[in-house]
């Protein structure tokens, strides 16, 4: 990975800002499946607000690159502003980690094949690691997005209402089952006190 320069990132306008349970999910899914991910699972604590966390089965992130994946303008998928013409991934402007540090506590859980165990990054508001541990999963990334909007009280307090709760539900289901229909081959499954569906949008109840 490397860091944009700031002549690229103001030609790209980049300053995400993460307003959503919705918002979180989506990033981290395109980041699954930019990694070539073919099953993700997704999981909901309270709607998002208190957990948040997306699993996928792609290619991982390097030891090397781990320092700066939180990063803001830190990416493996651009150079320059040019690149954009030939440009075939979701996330290329390194931003998605960032803006959710920004708002939430995450850690990020990662193996690539060659590497032997798993590693467990933790975050700061920053995107800077603050510690990190051996961990037993395998291949692939688990991003955890933990008290959403824990320092923006007035974001938080728009889930206060069960409708919102619902209607921001709905919509994460939405666009899952959008990348479920343009990606036939993927799996991509939700947990929490809702309803699971996969690729072949069937829906099922979970206890």
């Amino acid at each position: 990975m490397h860091q944009l320069s700031a002549h690229t990132v103001r030609l790209l306008s980049s300053a995400q800002v993460v307003a959503s349970v919705l918002n979180v999910v989506k990033e981290l899914t395109e980041n699954a499946l930019d990694a070539d991910a073919t099953a993700i699972d997704v999981k909901l604590e309270n709607f998002g607000l208190e957990r948040i966390e997306v699993r996928d089965n792609g290619i991982g992130i390097r030891a090397e690159d781990a320092p700066v994946m939180g990063v803001r303008h830190f990416t493996s998928k651009i150079s320059s502003h040019e690149d954009l013409e030939t440009l075939q991934t979701y996330g290329f402007r390194g931003e998605a980690l960032g803006s959710i540090c920004a708002v939430a506590e995450v850690t990020v859980t990662t193996k690539t094949k060659d590497d032997d165990v798993s590693v467990q990054y933790s975050l700061d508001s920053s995107g800077n690691i603050v510690s990190q541990k051996p961990s037993h999963l395998g291949q692939g990334t688990t991003v955890s997005v933990q008290r959403l909007f824990r320092n923006l009280p007035v974001r938080r307090q728009l889930y206060s209402s069960s409708k919102k709760c619902r209607e921001e539900l709905r919509r994460i289901q939405e666009v899952l089952t959008a990348f479920a229909i343009v990606k036939p081959e993927l799996r991509i499954l939700i947990f929490g006190r809702f309803n699971s569906f996969s690729s072949n949008h069937s829906v099922h109840s979970r206890p």
